[in-house]
């Protein structure tokens, strides 16, 4: 009876370890499937959206609260009580005693004695209170005096930027048009890196955009279980659905880039759109780092509006080769095309653009933080973003390279994770060292995983080494837009040892 019991239990153990392994392949196709299908409609999913953005949208609400003061200055001290301090009256025969009444009378003439030091201890006591109360409030009128004109400054700013802007001047339009192309929503491992420029001879308004790698596009479409192995068995992506998968991606952002300038454009400034898609890659010919164009595409309004986007046969592949774009044959290969318009963007005015968008009030330098500040900016962004709970900072000390832990709260493949934040400029890449750093102190705690936060970017090698080890790579165009997507505030990444321009063009062809 015993065995059988024993064999009955293995036997439901086997069951249920069995239906985990299902439910698990079960949710790893689901995420798989969601990814695909989120790429295949990265333009159609968003045609219903409106990315118009008012000016006033960009002003900051006015959050001033009253004066609340804390309980120790809020409540009075209590009165001293008079019949606290009276003595025991006498009674009975030792009223009638001489010697009694003498003690009594002492008594009583002592008593009023510490009343009336009480009062006064009482009274100065409040004088100091209400003395401590009048600065802190002073204080707090003071500050609410200086959050008004600070929001009072930036909502002045922006209805600048706005008059700017109806008047078509220049840097106010390549300044809304780069908020309006920054917010748009993309996967979170999507690049957001966007510049803009707008010339008003030509009403004609030049867009650069990021685009990801090859690496964005999932290797595996469905995952199964196998009881016997005891493992997930993954389904691959045939390669050539995945370079189309990968071309398609690279022609609806073209095209969403397009579209989001003219419909935002609810005043018609912006006659004619040249948008370009670029890659951060490797030149394999040369190891270097390089940028090279994937796609090029010049669309005027009216050619625009003749497009029926939400056509069920609508191709948005074949679309870019309707409006003559210039899009690279094998984009998987980052081969690169030469821009329809091969203009100077390194002449163009940065300082005065960044300008018109630091007015806000909003922006700021995080290359111009110290270690302290970024640390606790990236440990309040982790705590703004709904994927992670219970996130914390390390001892300055002996934390083996780990700045943040958190929770990954992602059904079956989340856990504890370990952040390590770097503030640094745009020209210092992070290499393999600080990758074998953080797995190595993953390696010795129970953490699932590491990931890296900085402000620059990862070397190839750094990147292929995360890759390998399964640590996750935060750059400077990741961060920024987690921080303006989650904490909604603008921040900036401009190195200023060297002010290079964001931009290189590709070598000719």
């Amino acid at each position: 009876m015993a065995a059988a019991n024993v064999k009955d239990q293995a036997k439901r153990e086997r069951e249920r370890e069995i239906a985990q392994g299902h439910e698990r392949a079960a949710a790893v196709t689901r995420a798989l499937e969601s990814r695909l299908v989120g790429l295949k409609t990265l333009l159609k999913g968003v045609l219903g959206e409106d990315p118009y953005l008012p000016f006033d949208s960009f002003k900051e609400p006015l959050v001033v609260t009253g004066y609340r003061p804390p309980s120790r200055l809020s409540t009075p001290a209590p009165e001293p009580q008079w019949e606290s301090f009276l003595p025991e009256p006498l009674t009975g025969w030792g009223a009638l005693l001489p010697g009694r009444r003498r003690e009594y009378d002492a008594d009583l003439a002592k008593s009023r004695a510490d009343y009336a030091q009480a009062v006064a201890e009482r009274d100065e006591a409040e004088r100091l209170r209400m003395e401590e109360l009048a600065r802190e409030q002073a204080a707090h009128e003071r500050a609410a005096d200086r959050e008004r004109e600070r929001v009072a400054r930036q909502h002045r700013a922006v209805d600048q930027l706005a008059a700017d802007f109806v008047a078509g001047k220049r840097a106010a339009v390549a300044a809304y048009f780069r908020e309006v192309l920054a917010v748009q929503r993309y996967p979170s491992d999507f690049p957001t890196g966007v510049q803009a420029s707008y010339y008003p001879a030509e009403r004609q308004l030049r867009v650069r955009v990021d685009l990801p790698l090859l690496a964005a596009i999932p290797e595996f479409a469905s995952a199964e279980y196998k009881p016997i192995k005891k493992e997930l068995q993954h389904k691959k992506l045939s390669p050539t659905d995945r370079k189309k998968l990968y071309q398609a991606v690279v022609a609806q952002m073209a095209l969403r880039t397009v579209r989001s300038v003219f419909i935002a454009d609810r005043s018609r400034t912006v006659n004619e759109v040249v948008c370009d898609g670029y890659v951060d890659t490797v030149n394999t010919a040369t190891g270097q780092d390089v940028r090279w164009c994937l796609v090029s595409v010049q669309v005027p309004r009216d050619e625009f509006e003749g497009l029926v986007l939400d056509a069920r046969q609508f191709d948005p592949v074949e679309c870019l080769g309707y409006l003559h774009a210039k899009v690279s044959q094998t984009p998987e290969k980052y081969q690169p095309v030469q821009p329809i318009l091969d203009y100077p963007w390194d002449d163009l005015p940065y300082a005065e653009e960044t300008d018109a968008t630091a007015d806000l009030d909003q922006a700021q330098n995080l290359v111009g933080m110290n270690g302290y500040e970024f640390e606790r900016l990236v440990l309040r962004l982790f705590k703004a973003i709904p994927e992670f709970d219970e996130v914390r900072s390390t001892r300055e000390r002996g934390d083996g390279g780990i700045d943040l832990v958190a929770v990954n709260k992602t059904p079956f493949v989340g856990g504890r994770v370990a952040i390590q934040a770097k503030c640094y400029a745009p020209h210092r890449k992070i290499g393999v060292p600080a990758v074998r750093e953080i797995i190595g102190s993953v390696a010795h705690r129970e953490f699932i995983k590491g990931i890296i936060v900085t402000t620059s970017g990862f070397t190839p090698a750094a990147r292929e080494e995360a890759e390998r080890l399964g640590v996750e790579l935060y750059d400077g165009e990741r961060l920024l837009w987690l921080l303006r997507h989650h904490l909604h505030r603008e921040y900036t990444i401009v190195d200023t040892e060297r002010r290079k321009p964001p931009f290189k063009s590709p070598p000719a062809r």
